[in-house]
């Protein structure tokens, strides 16, 4: 059995050893790359097609015009993964073309096999899958979304031999996944669920009007800040005219006591108890301090009165009664003026009491109409959206249709080549490195043995202490095993 001897792992060993055994190196070198250079020919070749959608620059939906969020972009890349897109793109294509196997044989492998035979289960049993159904799993394994940074474009790739189909079904992949798009997008029963909801808030507005009017015209009250404005203005008003009044009336009370007490010092009003009990009486409370009394008749002044007095008499009457009746009109005005106010306050406070469900109602009358308002114009926009999708109408536009490839990306000749060199260098290195172990360790037993005999044995140090030390020196025939091993070139100059 062959010895293999370890060597020096370094840098020198392997490329001393390649250089040593160059023929064997170069050998391994072209094989390896002949190796890959065969299988670059064996090995079929796979075209890759690619097409190219915008996304959000035209649809229907209201986020069109901003830009989409990665995350959306991912999500419309899974969604063009999926078999759903998968699948009618294949119907556009057809499975004669994608060069599937149209048999329905059973998609079960070895390890299925061995499970139905350890279950005792038949070989035929199990689900038969279709044709369209091994397509699609195929396919996808050779679909790819890739999202752009910072854009919003994606990238459909699909690679296969043909490169004619390559280019189709890329094509037929971006137009199936515009049509589930839309699909996803389409909510069907919208339009009648708004329309359902309008009519609902509509009822409601008529409903919650009716309450705020029967509750307006019961209360009177209309609008409580304009109607609390206007009261407060008619309560400073008549406050206003009814302190005027008073005082016009302690005025007028006032001329009427100083009438009173000048005319009861006339001798027509002191003589005659009618006029002077007259005079009284329409002086009534406005007369202040004490009534003067007539003189006895032995102090009287004689003589009768002159034409002047009788005159002064008379218009004092008339103003007496003048001011009388105006007292009298001044009372009354200030009474309905003291009842105004104190109607005005039983107002504002009624409105005061009133106000919270005023509010209340009005702020159901508002928040019905809002919501019809909401739901009217959903509709609306819900039908236009619905027009939309129902025209094919979609926020994924194809910017660049995918083109018939001119030149395979597997396999790639440079790569190859270079693979190759590199498996042919490691292969090459390996083979050398074996053939240098072998042919060194073909010597190695030798060598030891004679090295061996060489070597001086010990011998044992039985001078006494103090005494200068023997040499001891390897024999003639050790000497010359060792310079026959070496040749006759290797002789040290000390030997010879």
């Amino acid at each position: 059995m062959p010895r293999f001897r370890a060597l020096d792992p370094s840098l020198g060993t392997v490329v001393g050893a390649a250089w040593k055994h160059k023929a064997a190196f170069s050998s391994t070198l072209v094989c390896g790359l002949a190796l890959f250079i065969v299988a670059y020919f064996l090995i079929p070749p796979v075209y890759e097609s690619s097409t190219s959608l915008l996304v959000g620059q035209a649809g229907t939906d209201r986020l069109a015009t901003a830009r989409a969020p990665a995350e959306t972009m991912i999500s419309l890349a899974r969604i063009a993964e999926s078999e759903e897109v998968i699948r009618p793109a294949i119907e556009r294509v057809g499975l004669e073309k994608l060069q599937i196997a149209e048999s329905s044989g059973l998609l079960k492998g070895v390890g299925g096999k061995i499970r139905a035979l350890v279950r005792g289960e038949e070989a035929n049993d199990g689900p038969i899958i279709s044709d369209m159904d091994k397509a699609a799993a195929q396919l996808s394994k050779s679909v790819s979304v890739r999202t752009e940074p910072n854009s919003e474009v994606l990238k459909i790739v699909f690679r296969h031999r043909d490169p004619v189909v390559s280019a189709q079904f890329a094509n037929a992949l971006a137009q199936s996944f515009i049509e589930r798009q839309i699909k996803l997008l389409d909510r069907p029963g919208a339009v009648d669920f708004f329309r359902v909801q309008t009519s609902r808030f509509d009822a409601e507005v008529e409903r919650q009007s009716a309450l705020f009017h029967t509750f307006v015209t019961k209360q009177m009250t209309y609008s409580v800040d304009d109607q609390r404005t206007l009261l407060l203005r008619r309560s400073s008003e008549l406050a206003a005219a009814l302190s005027a009044t008073r005082g016009q009336l302690a005025e007028k009370q006032g001329q009427a006591a100083a009438l009173t007490a000048q005319l009861r010092l006339l001798k027509p009003v002191t003589q005659s108890p009618f006029v002077s009990t007259l005079v009284d009486s329409l002086g009534g409370k406005a007369l202040v301090g004490p009534v003067p009394r007539s003189p006895s008749r032995g102090g009287s002044i004689e003589g009768e009165p002159p034409l002047l007095m009788i005159k002064v008499y008379q218009d004092g009457i008339a103003a007496l009664f003048k001011l009388n009746s105006d007292l009298a009109g001044i009372r009354d005005m200030q009474t309905q003026q003291e009842a105004e106010v104190a109607k005005i306050n039983g107002e504002l406070a009624a409105l005061a009491a009133s106000q919270t469900e005023f509010e209340r109602l009005k702020r159901d009358v508002a928040l019905a109409t809002y919501n019809a308002e909401i739901y009217a114009k959903r509709t609306v926009e819900e039908q236009i959206e619905s027009d939309l999708r129902s025209a094919k109408l979609s926020n994924v536009r194809v910017i660049q249709g995918s083109l018939v490839p001119l030149q395979a990306v597997f396999p790639n000749g440079p790569i190859f080549a270079a693979l190759g060199l590199v498996f042919g260098t490691i292969l090459g290195l390996a083979v050398t490195l074996l053939i240098e172990s072998l042919s060194a360790d073909s010597t190695a037993p030798l060598v030891e043995r004679r090295s061996q005999s060489a070597t001086p044995a010990p011998v044992a140090n039985d001078q006494p202490a103090g005494a200068r030390p023997v040499l001891h020196r390897p024999s003639l025939v050790a000497s010359m095993a060792v310079a026959r091993d070496r040749g006759p070139g290797q002789v040290s100059s000390r030997q010879a």
